[in-house]
């Protein structure tokens, strides 16, 4: 996938997408996924090529929208859409609230196909991530229901769902002023972050199989980015590597940023047990200085989508301590 830095490319836009062809494009897709584009808009229509190479036709103004992916639910709302199914969700706060009380049509990675066409949708939205739902799309095309399959791990992707979401809509303006305020609020708090002086950052994410180091294309990578911090993780791709404490020791970051792969005690513990009680650990800058936090899951782990100021000014103050944003 291109770089999309906020310096690359336009707020709320669609960026380029790159055509793979021949043999080689399987062989590449398998690593990178391609950039997604809308190739063709009308008033009442768009045609949209997925990260997988898929074409999809969508009308615009759809009446009958089913989420069958937690994360686009806000997103969705924000963008003046509406729905009439939503997957189950362990937190229906997660969930705008105009949709907490709507029919569950299967789990965030197994849509259920039969609740989904009773339904009678004009449009389904899934997730390019799994192949579940890249399934279940097909499945539902063939019966006739538009299905989109969006790729949403980072900021850059949040932007380019709501610029696309909003189109599908038809560009309403139901909420526009309320996506507006999400991208200026955003834009102001990595302003005045730019006045700073930038910290190293190590985003470590901690799950039951051991550590890994975040790169500046991960949800919580890309906003630090944003917000000027220098992530001791140069490249890209992957978007997490195996990460050890010899090699954080090596790093000896300025900021140690804790993501646990879920609510559980267990994996702090895990961390405070595998990193921090080692004698070593009270040489690192970042132990020195207190500035070894545990971030929120549901902002950081999770898509904060509409949440997405409150993210960004909770990792401000972090990266920054002691200044308003």
């Amino acid at each position: 996938m291109k770089d999309t830095s906020a310096s690359a490319s336009p707020a709320g836009g669609i960026l380029p997408g790159r055509l793979l062809l021949g043999g080689l494009a399987g062989l590449i897709c398998a690593v990178l996924p391609l950039s997604a584009e809308i190739v063709r808009e009308d008033g009442s229509s768009l045609q949209y090529r997925q990260t997988d190479g898929e074409m999809v036709s969508l009308s615009k103004r759809p009446r009958r929208t089913v989420i069958g992916y937690g994360s686009l639910a806000g997103v969705w709302h924000l963008a003046g859409g509406t729905a009439v199914g939503v997957p189950e969700l362990r937190k229906k706060s997660a969930l705008p609230e105009e949709m907490r009380n709507l029919p569950v049509v299967g789990s965030p990675t197994v849509p259920n196909v039969e609740k989904i066409v009773a339904m009678k949708p004009d449009l389904v939205l899934l997730t390019a991530k799994l192949e579940r739902h890249r399934s279940t799309a097909a499945l539902l095309r063939k019966s006739g229901i538009p299905a989109l399959c969006v790729n949403y791990g980072n900021y850059d992707g949040f932007r380019e769902t709501l610029d696309l979401f909003r189109r599908i809509n038809g560009g309403s303006a139901a909420r526009a002023s309320e996506a507006e305020q999400v991208i200026g609020e955003v834009r102001r708090i990595c302003a005045a972050a730019a006045k700073e002086k930038a910290p190293r950052c190590a985003i470590v994410l901690t799950a039951s199989a051991g550590f890994t180091l975040e790169s500046p294309r991960t949800n919580t990578g890309c906003m630090a980015a944003l917000l000027g911090a220098e992530n001791v993780r140069k490249t890209d791709f992957p978007l997490r590597v195996r990460y050890s404490y010899e090699q954080l020791l090596l790093d000896n970051p300025d900021v140690i940023l804790v993501i646990p792969m879920g609510e559980s005690e267990d994996l702090r513990r895990k961390f405070r047990r595998e990193f921090m009680e080692h004698s070593a650990w009270n040489e690192l800058s970042a132990a020195k200085s207190g500035r070894v936090h545990f971030l929120p899951v549901d902002l950081f782990l999770y898509m904060p989508g509409p949440r997405y100021p409150e993210a960004f000014r909770h990792l401000a103050s972090l990266l920054y301590p002691g200044k308003e944003f």
